[in-house]
């Protein structure tokens, strides 16, 4: 796995930069930055539900009956075609005719279907209640539709039928809506890597590398934010558009906990803290073997072994689990010790079922080597002649946070004569 030291964003970096950031992706309007329904709006163009052009969405603006006939056509089905017998007067949309030939919607005498004319939430609820699977045979009364609606979570009882509804609330809406239905496609995980066109997540699915759409709308902590503020170990809600593209991300912003790291019960501790854990979190390679793929199991079972670590942890800020260890070895305790002849120290793990553990020397390592009782300084060098002359050799050492053995405590003994 990659390196967190180099990669993640810390809680207060994060906020600092998500605080003066604007999204670079063409779903973002001016004019809703900052407001509860900003998501909403963002998501719903990012996935083609809503088409805006130009910099201001206007959300206060009356959301009229042609352009809900559109979109209609994308949350509920239609039919391919109008009934015959439907002549609107007043627009060529195709859509408005079908929502008539359904009976959703009814033409005036003159037989106009009035696009420009602002929509009710009458009008609106009817179509979200029947998409749900509420059926006109139960009841054709628009406050029913508003109770079947409450219960699923997407307009309040309270709501004003006679009311227009706002591109603002039709968006809120119709996002609660799609929820409900369970239309989006996604998948939960947390951050392995991003580019500016594409990110990698660790979900259920393993690792994987996905494109970002270039209509796409990224958010951390319900902030508009970039590519450069999903950093590794963020905890990330990601939902695809039809192409299997990245539409929308929404993530949390990361905190982090530093010291002591150990393993108890199914949980990280760090120092005294005591954190469950995000069952997609990732693991920094350890700065010793920063090459070689260091895995919770890894983790885990040389703790219980005697290995002591330091370091840190990234936790989504929302819920405290931990999504991100990044640990470097502290100490060793007690393990069997070559030396080969270029100096690494082999540890040996054989009796634990684990792979023994290889480190390097500081340059200003300071060896001592207990032998018949005395101790002595010594040096790496001794140690290979200690094993030449048939020593068998026990350390505990400490190690530098950059992977380096800077103190080696050594008991030499002769095993005894057969």
């Amino acid at each position: 796995m990659k390196d967190l030291r180099k990669l993640v964003v810390s809680g207060v970096v994060a906020s600092t930069l998500l605080l003066g950031s604007v999204s670079t992706y063409a779903a973002s309007f001016d004019d809703v930055s900052g407001l509860d329904s900003e998501m909403s709006i963002t998501k719903l163009v990012s996935l083609g539900y809503l088409v805006n052009k130009g910099s201001d969405f206007n959300p206060e603006k009356g959301f009229t009956r042609g352009e809900f006939a559109d979109l209609a056509a994308k949350l509920v089905y239609l039919g391919k075609a109008p009934s015959k017998s439907v002549k609107v007067k007043d627009t060529k949309n195709v859509n408005a005719a079908k929502l008539v030939s359904k009976g959703y919607f009814k033409l005036t005498k003159k037989g106009e279907f009035l696009p420009k004319k602002g929509l009710t939430y009458a009008e609106l609820s009817k179509v979200l209640a029947s998409g749900l699977g509420f059926k006109t045979s139960w009841s054709n009364r628009p406050v029913d539709f508003l109770f079947f609606l409450e219960r699923k979570g997407v307009l309040s009882i309270d709501t004003n039928l006679n009311a227009v509804v706002t591109k603002e609330a039709a968006a809120v809406a119709v996002d609660k809506f799609l929820q409900a239905k369970d239309v989006y496609r996604d998948l939960d995980g947390v951050v392995v890597g991003s580019s500016p066109t594409s990110i990698t997540v660790k979900s259920d699915s393993g690792v994987k590398t996905y494109k970002l759409s270039s209509n796409a709308s990224l958010f951390i902590d319900d902030q508009a934010t970039d590519t450069d503020a999903l950093g590794l170990g963020t905890a990330v809600e990601v939902i695809f558009d039809k192409a299997g593209k990245v539409a929308f991300v929404s993530g949390a912003g990361l905190d982090s906990f530093e010291g002591t790291l150990g393993y108890s019960n199914g949980k990280i501790t760090v120092g005294t803290t005591v954190l469950e854990v995000d069952l997609n979190f990732v693991v920094s390679n350890l700065p010793s073997s920063p090459d070689k793929d260091f895995t919770f199991r890894e983790f885990t079972g040389y703790s219980a072994a005697g290995v002591s670590y330091v370091g840190s942890v990234y936790t989504n800020y929302t819920n405290d689990q931990v999504t991100a260890l990044n640990a470097s070895i502290g100490k060793l305790t007690d393990k069997g010790l070559t030396v080969s002849a270029t100096g690494d120290y082999v540890f040996d793990f054989s009796e634990n079922a684990l792979e023994n553990i290889t480190l390097t020397a500081d340059e200003a390592v300071e060896v001592n080597v207990t032998k018949d009782g005395k101790t002595a300084a010594s040096t790496t060098s001794d140690l290979v002649k200690l094993i030449a002359d048939g020593y068998k050799l026990t350390a505990s050492v400490e190690v530098s946070a950059e992977g380096k053995i800077t103190v080696a405590n050594v008991k030499a003994e002769k095993p005894a004569a057969n």
